[in-house]
Formats: structure tokens, sequence, C-alpha cells
């Protein structure tokens, strides 16, 4: 919600002030004065709820009361898949992340921890890398490049770094250590782990995640947890309001793989015609899928 409003309020060049709001974990509806005069109702759709597990939630509710302690006010956004620590030591270091964050050019943070890759040469022959973890996407980036046949455990590494000159630098350090005497052991490799996070500037810190990984079973649910929640919804289409805008949250490792966009254009538009805005958010960035012309809005007509 607080991220919706932060780029309403610089898209329109309105203020915002929320005058009323109810959730239950799963949908939010909220009423927001535009400009002191103009009402939007605003349901934002967490269709993250779906996958929660008792273990999960437990250590989200524990980082996030660490994070609020720590006087801190952060969206914190979990990989797809990833633990997250429940008590001490692990708490304590969640928190030294917030000491190598880096701001990012898109106005996100990135949040750094130091994680360890494993490489192993297994045969003699060929030119490859084959990649398990967070670099399998990458391992065309090692073939013809290495002497011989190697497995490269990634499996600490989540998501990557923004930065393509430190992914650069990191797949050069694996090739040379291919090269090693020693490339029959098994080789530790450092590199850097980078969540995503939003500087929300005031308020309670919230992490935002899901434990289940993505395959055609979750792509299939997904669409089921949208249909019903956008059913659910519904009730708010019949309160009175200047314009309704719809923010769907949802899980993705990186902002550009979200399937959130390609899940609602799938289905029957009939489902969310009733709203002026339509929005996705995952990975820390929102993206408008609906959003009429300029001026179109009663907030949106030139200033007299």
């Amino acid at each position: 919600m607080r991220l919706f409003l932060g780029w309403f309020g610089a898209h329109y060049a309105r203020s915002t002030s929320v005058t009323g709001a109810e959730s239950d974990g799963a949908r939010l509806s909220a009423n927001v004065t535009v400009g002191r005069q103009w009402r939007l109702s605003v349901s934002v759709l967490n269709t993250l709820a779906a996958d929660a597990t008792v273990e999960w939630e437990a250590a989200r509710a524990a980082v996030e009361r660490r994070l609020d302690l720590e006087g801190r006010s952060l969206a914190v956004w979990a990989p797809r898949g990833a633990a997250l620590p429940a008590a001490e030591p692990g708490l304590s270091r969640f928190v030294l992340f917030l000491e190598s964050a880096r701001p990012l050019d898109d106005g996100r943070l990135e949040l750094r921890r130091p994680v360890t890759l494993h490489l192993r040469r297994v045969g003699n022959t060929g030119s490859v890398i084959t990649v398990l973890g967070g670099l399998a996407a990458h391992w065309a980036q090692f073939t013809n490049r290495v002497p011989g046949t190697f497995q490269l455990n990634s499996g600490e590494l989540l998501r990557l770094p923004a930065s393509q000159e430190e992914l650069d630098e990191l797949a050069e350090r694996i090739v040379l250590s291919a090269g090693q005497p020693e490339a029959d052991e098994s080789q530790p490799i450092q590199a850097t782990d980078a969540w995503s996070a939003n500087d929300l500037g005031a308020g309670q810190s919230c992490v935002l995640g899901t434990p289940a990984r993505e395959d055609e079973d979750w792509s299939a649910s997904l669409r089921r947890n949208l249909r019903r929640l956008l059913k659910d919804a519904e009730s708010n289409l019949r309160l009175p309001a200047d314009a309704r805008a719809l923010v769907v949250l949802g899980a993705s490792t990186y902002a550009q793989e979200e399937k959130l966009s390609w899940a609602l254009r799938g289905m029957d538009p009939a489902l969310y015609a009733g709203y002026d805005i339509l929005a996705v958010v995952a990975d820390g960035v929102l993206k408008t899928i609906l959003q009429p012309q300029r001026q179109t809005l009663p907030w949106d007509a030139p200033l007299t």
C-alpha cells in the first residue's frame, strides 16, 4: 500500500492520506483522500498468503520484530524459497545485511550477505560447468572456458547482485579457479547474495516472500488464487469513490521475471474491469498494467 501511494503521489503530483483501511492478511481495502477532495478506493491483493507455512510465518515475524527494534522501516523482499532466521545468531546476522545495503538506481536497496560457492572438477574431458543454484541460468558464461567438466554448487546464492561488473568479475574468478592445480578438490569461491528492499521512511518493517519454489503447479495455483481474490474484492467496487485502484502483490526473485502481469492478462478482463488503475508489485518494483490516459481522472486535470 505504501509503495503504491509513493508511486501515485509522485505520478499525479497530489497529496494522499489514508482515511480508513481494513485487512485480513490476504486482502486490504483502503479509502484514500487525494488532494484533500477526491476519494480513491484501493484494494491490495496478497497472493503470497496462500503459500504461507507456520514455520515461514514465524521466522518472518521474528525478522520483522528485530528490524522494528533496530528502528528500521523497510520492506524486505526475500527471494523465492529463501529460509529466514527465526532465532539467534541468525537474526543478528540478518541485521548485519542492513549495514552493507547499497542504493540502486531505481530507488531500491540491495541487502548483501557473503556466501560460499563450491567448484569441483568431475572429468578431464570437455569444457563445461554444470551449475546448481542461483547461477544456474548463467552456465553458458563458462562453456569452452574451463579445462574439463566441472560442477558448481551455488545453492547458497539465492539472488545475484544488480551490478553486471560484479557478476562478470565473479565469472572470471570461477574460471580462474577451474584452472588451479587443486581443481579436482572442492574449491570454495566467495560470492554475494543480494536481496532487495524498499525504505518505507516510517512505520513498521515487513518481510515479503514465499517458501514455495516456482513450478507448473505453483503457476496454476497462482491463477486460481488470483481469481478467488478478485472475486472477494468485488464488494469494494460497490463503495462510493471517484476512482478505484487494484494492486496485486506477488513473489518473484527478480522483478523482471514476475508472473503476475502474465497471469492477469490471461484472465477474463471483466474480473478487473471496474478498476481505473491496475498495478502489480514484486521484488520491490511497482509496475502499472492498466492506467488511464492523462487528464482522465478528476485529480489529473490541469491546475487552474
